[in-house]
């Protein structure tokens, strides 16, 4: 019977039953809406909190502006080589012998025609005695004859010799000048080569090296002495094939060179029109004046040649620029507002990272721009000019 089964209930309590359960479900389905809700209300909130408020003023160090300046616009190229002497010599004898003494050491200084060394000259010296002894003998043998030529003539012409006996008086002058000539010569060349013994500086300048010393053997195809002259030197710089065309004889140049503040100007002496072998680059030489005497041979300079000047030119440097749907534009700061100036460029001055670019249009004498890329900026927004030491920096994190 149902009454005695303990799992049966009445229907009416089973409606009960199935009431409360679907009580139960709602109220649980209405919590967790709740809670959805609370949880995205809570989100909404906190990215409404995190949302940067509009940009209305941006903060720019003074070294971070330069003023459009109407000055000398130069264009140029870069360049870098070895100083050399531009006036070099290697001093060698003109006659052999023995090297009897050394008059001097690498790095002094001398003077043009000064002695820097001496050879063994007693085969010279006897040379030029006997050369010498010729000489006075055929001075005297020319004298005696040019004597006699002269009574002979007196005599002849008061007719007690013949013309044929007075020619032939006269063939024997000739005869003796030929000879006292010759032996002249001969002197002068035993002079010079008694000379040449004396070694002697061709130029003024510096001993660069001296390879002779006492006792020595040399000849004419020994290298004695390097002497340098450095009241100028020579830079032989490389060019590339597509740069070498814009250089020409005449053309400014400005050095500096390795451990000297002070730079130098130099000129564009020649090009050589012929590539370097293995390369294609040419050979550009510049003369660089020293008149201070602080450049040395094998010095590394580098600097530029000037290839053109413009006066009265706009530039601003090439990190103020930049470019959007190819056109360029740079950041000016106009009535305290931050404005996108579209410009147009004309000359880099040359390939340096902040080089002078000239400025055609779009900016006047004395605008201020930005001349870093700070990245986007928003055009509009007031601008603050601070100066570098108000720049507080941010703390560590």
């Amino acid at each position: 019977m149902p009454d005695s089964d303990p799992y049966f209930k009445p229907k009416a309590e089973q409606a009960s039953s199935r009431s409360w359960l679907k009580i139960a479900l709602g109220v649980l389905l209405l919590a967790l809406i709740a809670l959805i809700a609370l949880r995205l209300y809570q989100s909404l909130t906190q990215a409404a909190r995190a949302k940067p408020a509009p940009v209305t003023e941006v903060q720019i160090k003074q070294g971070e502006l330069v003023s459009v300046g109407g000055s000398t616009f130069e264009q140029t190229l870069p360049l870098s080589g070895s100083l050399n002497p531009y006036v070099q010599t290697t001093v060698r004898p003109r006659a052999s012998g023995e090297v009897a003494r050394v008059l001097v050491r690498e790095g002094q200084a001398v003077q043009a025609n000064q002695v820097l060394a001496e050879l063994v000259n007693t085969t010279y010296q006897a040379q030029l005695a006997q050369a010498q002894a010729n000489v006075s003998s055929a001075q005297r043998s020319f004298d005696v004859t040019l004597q006699d030529y002269k009574n002979n003539q007196q005599l002849f012409e008061e007719k007690f010799i013949s013309k044929m006996a007075l020619d032939k008086l006269n063939v024997n002058v000739a005869a003796a000048q030929t000879q006292l000539d010759n032996a002249k010569q001969a002197l002068v060349i035993a002079k010079q080569s008694a000379s040449e013994t004396v070694i002697r500086a061709p130029v003024a300048g510096y001993v660069a090296s001296s390879s002779a010393q006492k006792g020595d053997t040399v000849g004419s195809d020994t290298a004695m002495f390097v002497i340098v002259n450095i009241d100028s030197f020579e830079l032989a710089a490389p060019i590339s094939a597509e740069q070498v065309g814009m250089i020409r004889a005449g053309q400014t140049v400005q050095l500096s060179a390795t451990g000297i503040a002070q730079l130098f100007d130099g000129v564009v002496e020649r090009v050589n029109p012929a590539a370097q072998s293995g390369s294609r680059s040419y050979l550009v030489y510049i003369r660089v004046d020293n008149p201070t005497g602080l450049l040395k041979a094998g010095m590394f300079a580098q600097g530029k040649i000037v290839l053109s000047t413009s006066p009265n030119t706009l530039s601003v440097p090439a990190t103020a620029l930049h470019t959007v749907g190819g056109k360029v534009y740079v950041y000016k700061v106009a009535d305290g507002k931050l404005v996108k100036q579209f410009v147009t460029i004309g000359t880099r001055a040359s390939d340096a990272i902040d080089a002078a670019v000239e400025i055609t249009s779009g900016l006047a004498a004395n605008d201020t721009v930005i001349r870093l890329d700070l990245g986007e900026l928003k055009e509009g927004v007031s601008v603050n000019i601070l100066n570098d030491a108000a720049i507080t920096p941010a703390p560590a994190q």
